[in-house]
């Protein structure tokens, strides 16, 4: 066979892997993605787009997002055109969300491939990242673009390794490299802490690089990198966007140390808590003690199949062991979540998308390196996919009973009365009713489907004020013991069950 024959065939096997691949994560998000809205920051995210961006699309430009330190353009934008082309639907958010999921999938099996030139590990490097748990938030909140962001980030690096790659084999590298470029800049206006992927950059060029660059390529990268940092921090400054505080030294500590230990669990808490009754952990507030019957017992049976697997003597497994990529992914690892750690108190599972990506591809390596053979191989990894798949779909079931209370809470509301005018809507929860504990977007109930009642965000106002057109609707979500006086006004006062069942509340002075 021909080289160039044996190169269109090797072209086909990664086409054909990748697509098989990419339908088996689309099927385990389809049902999802024909849910509605649920939860504040869909109905939040929609507001701006409505009212905000879209009466005035210069502000896209012009002002930050949500915190006086976010400034998203390439964001505002996003949500701007979904809303206002695909008719105000949540599917089209949704869709968009699980079509960049699919890309940031693609890039994976790239990124391993070129790390480990092995289409086994990037197949199940791609696998593992696809319907990892733990990457399901960024995809599931509709009309976050953490997935698009990230996506670019992943993207960047892919080009960015492909131009290396390029460089090596005598290739035309100028295309690829730029590439990386531009994608890293639009990623970091997109979701600033995207901005790690330089710094990933460097730490792939000190741990794995062997060969000196050509000085082309070197001016080209030092150049490029110049001036993405020059035009986005230029920019930040000339509108006069704020830096985010430093956080105190314990709470960074804290932050990583939950990332880091969420990160490497064979067992999702949701999983865990749907079939054991595990409890939830607290993200913001400090972990709570939760059994870890479940996932100690999965992780003795990964080290027993692990185990079988092993064949070659230890010492000779762990001087060839690819330890140079491995240390470059956890590095990384670290490097992304740094934005997050040191300047946002609450930890979210949400910032871990880009670590599962590069813990994924760290363990491939080192699976397919320690474990003897397909057999040993293909069992570890395969429990591990069982596990995760049973984790997202726990998941996507969660989001659509949500979006199924917070459709259910709107539709019963007498929204037709409050096309225009003047309204002060208050909610509650029954007094003899408790909601679940809150845990990311996966276990609200009743009006936390739609505002969660701290007044940071008033989802509840917004739902309304979307749902008739009229801004002059004003909601408040309050305590249940508060709507037994005050409202005398008829149409304005609503106990909201766990259910999504709505009941008016009236009283007299």
């Amino acid at each position: 066979m021909s080289p160039d024959a044996s190169k269109i065939n090797g072209v086909r096997r990664h086409a054909t892997l990748l697509v098989l691949i990419l339908v088996a994560v689309a099927l385990v998000y389809a049902n999802v993605s024909r849910a509605a809205f649920c939860g504040y920051d869909d109905f939040n995210e929609a507001y701006r787009a409505a009212f905000f961006d879209g009466k005035d699309p210069m502000r896209i430009l012009t002002s930050t997002h949500y915190n006086a330190f976010m400034y998203r353009p390439v964001t505002s934008a996003l949500q701007l055109g979904t809303w206002q082309f695909f008719g105000h639907s949540p599917i089209a958010f949704r869709i968009r969300n699980l079509a960049m999921h699919l890309v940031g999938v693609a890039m994976v099996y790239g990124i391993a491939f070129l790390l480990g030139r092995s289409r086994l590990v990037a197949a199940a490097a791609a696998l593992l990242f696809g319907v990892n748990p733990l990457a399901n938030q960024a995809v599931v909140v509709a009309i976050w673009t953490n997935t698009t962001a990230y996506a670019l980030l992943l993207a960047s690096f892919f080009a960015f390794l492909l131009a290396l790659r390029q460089l090596d084999d005598g290739r035309r590298w100028a295309v690829s490299l730029v590439s990386s470029l531009v994608l890293a800049l639009v990623a970091m206006f997109t979701y600033e802490p995207t901005i790690a992927v330089i710094a990933m950059m460097a730490v792939y060029l000190g741990l794995c690089r062997r060969q000196p660059l050509s000085r082309s390529f070197g001016w080209v990268l030092g150049a490029g990198v110049l001036f993405d940092l020059a035009f986005f921090f230029g920019v930040r400054h000339i509108l006069h966007i704020t830096s985010a505080q430093l956080l105190p030294i314990r709470e960074i500590a804290r932050s990583f140390a939950l990332y880091l230990v969420a990160l490497v669990l064979p067992v999702d808490p949701v999983l865990g808590n749907a079939l054991f009754g595990t409890p939830l952990p607290g993200w913001g507030s400090g972990v709570r003690k939760v059994s870890l019957i479940a996932p100690a017992a999965y992780l003795v049976l990964l080290l027993v199949v692990f185990a079988i697997g092993l064949a070659r003597p230890i010492a000779e497994r762990v001087a060839n062991a690819p330890w140079r990529t491995i240390a470059f992914a956890f590095v990384s690892i670290l490097l992304t979540l740094a934005p997050i750690a040191l300047y946002r108190e609450h930890a979210s599972e949400f910032n871990l998308y880009v670590p599962e990506a590069l813990y994924a591809i760290a363990l491939a390596l080192a699976v397919k390196h320690f474990a003897s053979g397909r057999i040993a191989f293909g069992a570890v990894l395969g429990l591990l996919l069982v596990s995760y798949l049973a984790g997202t779909l726990v998941r996507n079931e969660r989001v659509i009973a949500c979006a199924r209370v917070a459709t259910k809470i709107v539709a019963s509301l007498p929204t037709s009365a409050w096309t225009t005018g003047t309204w002060h809507i208050r909610l509650a929860t029954p007094p003899d009713r408790t909601l679940t504990p809150r845990y990311g977007i996966y276990n609200y109930s009743g009006i936390q489907t739609i505002e969660v009642g701290n007044g940071n965000i008033r989802g509840a106002q917004e739902a309304l004020q979307l749902a008739t057109g009229n801004e002059a609707i004003v909601a408040s979500v309050e305590p249940g013991s508060a709507l037994s006086r005050g409202c005398t006004v008829p149409r304005t006062c609503f106990y909201v069950y766990p259910d999504g069942t709505v009941a008016e509340v009236t009283s007299r002075r």
